[in-house]
């Protein structure tokens, strides 16, 4: 390609970064279904999930959840448990406690345990016992600590699942061995303060889940079924051969938690099947109605309905899964996200989730989507070739495929049947253009037309790899299509893709063009004519012929590119995001650390021109994050302002003007014509501006009516009025 000197960026905009990380600008969603523990404190059922910690109420029977935009370090939630007090403890994945105050509404964060992997929270008096990795801790108060708590003591017996205390003793399930201790020895930290039972002491199996106290009897739930202890040794296993991770007293019976089913052990000795199959069972608990709960993993909680003998489930709103390979809108407004399970559609208050379950292929997992002009929503997968949604009525969906069988698409070599798809995007023109990596005959590029008219692109003509893995469309419509080991083709088909005689493939990057890798992982044409591209090795660009490096990124392994309204590239790497702000220079960059990002590792973007929200999808959840860019309108004809009146309540009270058009200007008057307040069109990021009701000097104005102009470099203009009420 010609080289030339990169000169663009004309405009700056200036905008202090606070506006994206204000309170209130960030929101997680999270699939919590994975339930890990849970804890019943009288109406409510406290759980630590995948997803943050969730609360269930038997009363309403309605979820509510906390993530980190409320108040955690991060979503992923292994132990929880109350205290005396009625607080609510949680062990996150890296050993940070976080503590619940309900009165407050607030969560406490102790740090004393970072980096431990916690298995259980058991509350004994004003203390905890802590069971982790290497052993057991006793955490408690200590006013004179920051945080209120110190470690007392820890016993490194080893790796501890679940603790049980009866009668001064404490009982320790580790993963091949149970540990007694009495409480009252004098060094419980001596190795010669432990008892330890092992199968030679009877215990059935080789791995231990779980010890509980049932009627001054104690039970080991293990990895071939149940064993009691005598006194002295364990009892040969009941239900043998059963994985047994929860147990439970219900009505004065124990009850016994499995991989496939739920069991209590009737008056005679024999275990009874309690309803149909329950899988994944890893908890039990008696509510406050004395009803008998559940706690599944990957799928929620289920209540026992004694009279049809059956279970009751109840699943949170959530997306399939957290792990979000690829975004996008449809016309509707609606958000489609694509992972490895299945595919999630968010309205902005309820999520519907796709799986097998619904009859989806799901084959390896879902890489890409993207939205036709029948607002179809087309799903890419790994294996599965491409599946179809169309909203035939209401909210019925007809899933169609195109794979192998269908003729359309080919296999890999090894596998005909096994149809990788890893690109898909719609031209201005209507047409589907498809990624199919590692095709067998080649034809690693196709293009279809709204009338299923279907064109092929091989490495025979000029197609650099059969590893196609991402694909753009730059301002003359020439395809550019970034491969996973031989850099980039572009493909200029003059817009006709069906007419293949006037088609030229002979341009492309590679190293020696100045690319950081031939590995491309995502392409993205911005505003300025610039080619964003997204490398394992860094950020690339190019214009007018030339390939620059961008420096400054926050991590050089760049996965994901998006443009927004604004002409703000957004830059998902694994280890952060970067927004380099449309001037081309200035940068702000989001982690776990300073933002709540729900994980470093960004896979993903959607953008929403309309209501300036960008989600951003990464391994361990979604984020929303509110930004002013907006798509400015067309014309000014749907100018409006509200609300109207604008009482002035105080300072989180705005008067918004929206539907601006692009490069607009507002000023706001008096109804004598005095100019009360100035928005430069270089104030103005998108189609929107919110006016606090104080003039220029940073006075709050007088009650009356007030006019709003708008004025446009096109010279258009259009005013409207306000009421503005101070009480």
């Amino acid at each position: 390609m010609k080289k030339s000197i990169f000169s663009i960026f004309s405009v700056i905009f200036l905008f202090n970064s606070f506006l994206f990380a204000a309170t209130g600008e960030w929101e997680t969603f999270t699939n919590a279904q994975d339930i890990r523990q849970f804890v019943l404190k009288d109406s409510l059922i406290w759980c630590a999930t995948n997803g943050g910690v969730l609360r269930f109420s038997t009363n309403t029977f309605t979820f509510s959840k906390f993530t980190n935009t409320d108040g955690l370090e991060n979503n992923d939630v292994l132990a929880i448990t109350g205290d005396e007090r009625g607080n609510i403890w949680a062990a996150l994945e890296n050993g940070i406690f976080h503590v619940y105050d309900p009165e407050a509404k607030s969560w406490a964060k102790k740090t004393h345990y970072r980096d431990q992997v916690i298995s259980q929270l058991y509350p004994y008096g004003d203390s905890i016992f802590v069971a982790f990795k290497e052993g057991v801790s006793l955490f408690v108060k200590n006013e004179n600590d920051p945080q209120g708590w110190e470690v007392k003591e820890t016993y490194y017996i080893g790796e501890s699942r679940k603790i049980v205390i009866a009668d001064r003793k404490i009982w320790v399930a580790l993963a091949h061995s149970i540990k007694r201790a009495n409480l009252d020895f004098p060094n419980l930290q001596a190795p010669s303060a432990w008892s330890t039972f092992t199968s030679a002491d009877g215990l059935p199996g080789s791995e231990i889940f779980t010890i509980f106290e049932f009627q001054n009897t104690f039970v080991a739930g293990t990895d071939s079924g149940i064993s009691f202890f005598d006194g002295s040794t364990w009892s040969a296993a009941e239900l043998r051969g059963t994985t047994i991770k929860a147990f439970t007293d219900w009505n004065d019976h124990l009850v016994a938690g499995s991989l496939y089913d739920v069991h209590q052990k009737s008056d005679n000795g024999t275990w009874e099947k309690l309803g149909p199959d329950l899988r994944n069972v890893d908890n039990l608990g008696v509510d406050d109605k004395n009803k008998l709960w559940a706690g599944m993993r990957d799928n929620g909680l289920a209540r026992f309905d004694e009279d049809n003998f059956k279970w009751e489930k109840y699943l949170p709103n959530g997306p399939v899964e957290n792990k979000f390979n690829a975004l996008a809108f449809d016309h509707n407004g609606n958000l489609w996200a694509a992972s490895n399970i299945g595919i999630s559609r968010f309205d902005g208050v309820t999520w519907r989730t796709f799986s097998k379950t619904d009859g989806l292929d799901v084959g390896s997992g879902y890489q890409t989507l993207a939205v036709d002009s029948d607002n179809r929503v087309w799903a890419g997968n790994w294996g599965g070739g491409i599946a179809i949604f169309d909203n035939i009525e209401n909210d019925s969906y007809k899933i169609s495929a195109i794979n192998n069988q269908s003729g359309k698409l080919a296999g890999i070599q090894i596998n005909p049947n096994y149809v990788v798809i890893t690109g898909l995007r719609l031209d201005s023109r209507g047409n589907m253009w498809i990624l199919n990596y590692l095709a067998d005959n080649k034809q690693v590029v196709a293009v279809v037309d709204p009338d299923d008219n279907w064109q092929y692109f091989s490495t025979l003509d000029g197609i650099s790899s059969i590893e196609v893995r991402a694909i753009a469309f730059d301002n003359d419509g020439r395809k550019w299509i970034g491969t996973e080991d031989n850099g980039i083709t572009v493909l200029d088909d003059k817009n006709t893709p069906f007419d293949k005689s006037d088609d030229d493939l002979s341009q492309g990057l590679k190293k020696e063009d100045g690319l950081e890798s031939e590995h491309i992982r995502s392409l993205a044409m911005d505003f300025d004519g610039v080619m964003w591209i997204a490398t394992p090795e860094g950020l690339n660009y190019w214009f007018d012929g030339q390939v620059f490096v961008k420096y400054g990124t926050i991590n050089d392994d760049i996965n994901c590119i998006l443009v927004d309204a604004g002409n703000n590239k957004w830059i998902g790497t694994s280890g952060g995001l970067t927004m380099l702000h449309a001037d081309g220079f200035q940068m702000t960059h989001y982690t776990t650390s300073n933002s709540p990002l729900p994980a470093d590792n960004v896979t993903s973007f959607a953008f929403d021109e309309k209501s300036g929200d960008i989600y951003i999808g990464t391994t361990n959840g979604l984020s929303r994050l509110r930004t002013p860019f907006t798509k400015p309108a067309a014309t000014l004809s749907f100018l409006k302002g509200y609300p109207n009146p604008f009482i002035l309540k105080g300072p989180e009270s705005f008067f918004t003007i929206d539907n601006l058009a692009k490069n607009s200007a507002v000023n706001i008057y008096t109804a004598e014509g005095f100019l009360v307040k100035s928005f430069p069109k270089d104030q103005i990021l998108g189609s929107r501006v919110v006016w606090d009701g104080c003039n220029d000097k940073g006075d709050q104005v007088a009650s009356g009516v007030f006019i709003y102009l708008v004025t446009t470099e096109k010279g258009l203009s259009k005013s409207g009025k306000v009421a503005v009420i101070k009480p």
